[in-house]
Formats: structure tokens, C-alpha cells, sequence
């Protein structure tokens, strides 16, 4: 999985997706045969009301569920074929998270939070994640920790450490749900930033003027997605 060409071809590819949960008695639809695929360099945008299956989509392809009907290609990898060892290694490696929440890790300085998916993996490098810090103009909050920075702050120090293993795939779910409008522009255009370094963003959001920012807009209801609109 290190011969891994990022920014090249395909990344994601779903075919006849389908997920059902059982509630009591009953089985609920939440995807049904659900067709999409993200190229390299792609950044898109899923709209839906909640309850609409938005999350569980992006968990299927974050490789943080695996109860699914269909087929589910990810870096040129079915996941069908692969072990839970190698799922977790691809998903290290080449998949950065972001979520509505930015759970970094209280006890750590900013600076940690950002390196800390490189430790993980054996490859910490202060010097690497300050870089990148730097790079997105912050470096003055390196050495603080969580508490002592902005709501804004922390959502885009999340970014950087999805970033800090270079991944191929950055999936944001409702990066901006928690940010004011001032915050939630600088997130996105941080993303925008993210996509045109050559990952591919995949962002899941309830917001149109959130979604405005990405090259195709998608909107998922009744288990059904549909492209409604490519921006411009």
C-alpha cells in the first residue's frame, strides 16, 4: 500500500451501494444502490437533510463501517478482498478525517495534535508538522494547547493534522457546523487550499454556501444521490 501513487487516477469508486439498519423489528434503507466515484484532484460537496445517511456514506468509504451491500474500490483496492489489518493501514495512511468536532487531544499542544497521525505510524516529525503550520499561518499557536485557542483554530489545526500524513483522500464531515461565518470561510478556503495541493476532498455539509466551494455538488435523499450542480 506504500506504492500508493497519490494524486493520480481514481480514488473512490462505489457501485450499487446499500445500507440497512435494524431498528426493533424494522429495517430501515438508509443507502440504496448508490453510485459515485471521486477522481484525484476533485473537490466535492454532499448536501442532504440530516438523518439522510450523509455520515454513514462517508464512514463506509472512511473505511469506519463495513456492514454494506455492493462494492466499495479505494485506491484502486476492493475493500471486499482486503483483511481488517491492511483496511486500518490504508486508512492511516491515505485517508485524512475531519469532522464537525475537532477532537483534538486536550493534553497535547497543537503542535502534537498536528503530528500525532504521523506518530501513530512510527514517523513523527515536530519539524514536519510545524512546517505545515507554517504553511497555513499558524505557527504563532504551535506551542499553545487546545483550550487556549479559537473555536476557528482548532477546526483548521483539525485540517492540518488530517493533512500530516499527505493523504490522497480528505474527508470532511461538516467541517463548518460549529464555526461562525467568519471561522467557516476560513475553513473552507483552507479546503480549497487542501484540494488544490492534489488531494481530493469529499465533503459532507447541510450548508449550499458551504458546498459552493467545491467543483461538483451532490445531494443525497431517500437513499438516493443525485449530482445536482457543478458550481460555475
Amino acid at each position: 500500500m506504500d506504492k500508493i501513487i497519490k494524486g493520480e487516477g481514481q480514488i473512490v469508486k462505489v457501485e450499487d451501494l446499500s445500507k440497512t439498519y435494524t431498528q426493533g423489528h424494522e429495517q430501515i434503507l438508509v443507502l440504496e444502490n448508490v453510485n459515485f466515484e471521486i477522481k484525484a484532484g476533485e473537490f466535492v460537496a454532499m448536501l442532504g437533510p440530516s438523518g439522510s445517511g450523509k455520515s454513514t456514506f462517508l464512514n463506509l468509504i472512511g473505511l469506519l463501517d463495513d456492514c454494506y451491500s455492493g462494492a466499495i474500490t479505494l485506491f484502486g483496492f476492493p475493500l471486499e478482498t482486503l483483511s481488517e489489518t491492511k483496511k486500518a493501514e490504508l486508512r492511516r495512511k491515505h485517508v485524512g478525517f475531519v469532522f464537525q468536532f475537532d477532537s483534538l487531544l486536550p493534553e497535547f499542544t497543537v503542535l502534537e495534535n498536528v503530528d500525532m497521525p504521523a506518530r501513530i505510524i512510527g514517523k513523527g516529525d515536530p519539524g514536519a508538522a510545524l512546517a505545515l503550520l507554517r504553511r497555513f499561518g499558524l505557527e504563532a499557536i504551535a506551542q499553545k494547547f487546545p483550550m487556549d485557542i479559537s473555536g476557528g483554530e482548532k477546526q483548521r489545526s483539525a485540517i492540518l493534522r488530517a493533512l500530516r500524513n499527505k493523504p490522497g483522500l480528505v474527508i470532511a464531515d461538516e467541517p463548518t457546523g460549529n464555526l461562525d461565518k467568519h471561522n467557516a470561510r476560513i475553513v473552507l478556503e483552507d479546503l480549497k487550499k487542501v484540494n488544490a495541493n492534489g488531494a481530493a476532498v469529499l465533503m459532507v455539509t447541510h450548508n449550499e454556501d458551504a458546498a459552493a466551494y467545491a467543483d461538483r455538488i451532490l445531494h443525497l435523499s431517500g437513499g438516493k444521490l443525485v449530482e445536482t450542480s457543478r458550481p460555475g
